[in-house]
């Protein structure tokens, strides 16, 4: 029985490409707050080896802020893959690898920010099911290709 190596998955980083933030008064302990993830993947057509995993977030709290991102996960791997095992890793392994990385990111911010937002600790994120798949970069996304 032969059985195939798989191929290697490098995560090659996270880049915070966009981030806004606007704030009306210090946030009240307590206040609860919206938050928006959602990650989307772009597969770029001249390169099967490499992959980016997009996040926008959105954390609002009516009447006292709001922040928003935008994340650019890197993968790559090794050698040459098909579309369908580089959209398994994809769909399964990458957001979960990109998330901590953005939790850590707005949770260093906030804390900075002092008493305007205080130190905000995203949840626990679970990803499941197909990611939305970007099918060309637009103004926000210039930086993906």
């Amino acid at each position: 029985m032969n059985i195939a190596e798989q191929p290697k998955l490098k995560f090659l980083g996270v880049d915070i490409i966009k981030l806004t933030f606007e704030t009306e008064k210090p946030l009240v302990p307590e206040t609860k707050f919206d938050l928006n993830i959602k990650p989307k993947v772009f597969y770029p057509k001249d390169n099967i080896r490499v992959f980016k995993i997009i996040f926008e977030l959105g954390i609002k709290a009516d009447n006292f802020f709001s922040l928003d991102l935008i994340a650019l996960g890197s993968f790559e791997f090794d050698r040459d893959v098909n579309d369908e095992e580089r959209k398994k890793l994809a769909n399964i392994n990458a957001p979960a690898i990109v998330f901590p990385y953005i939790r850590s990111f707005v949770s260093t911010l906030t804390s900075n920010l002092g008493n305007i937002t205080g130190n905000i600790v995203l949840p626990t994120q679970f990803f499941d099911g197909i990611l939305e798949e970007i099918k060309e970069s637009n103004d926000d996304l210039s930086k993906i290709d």
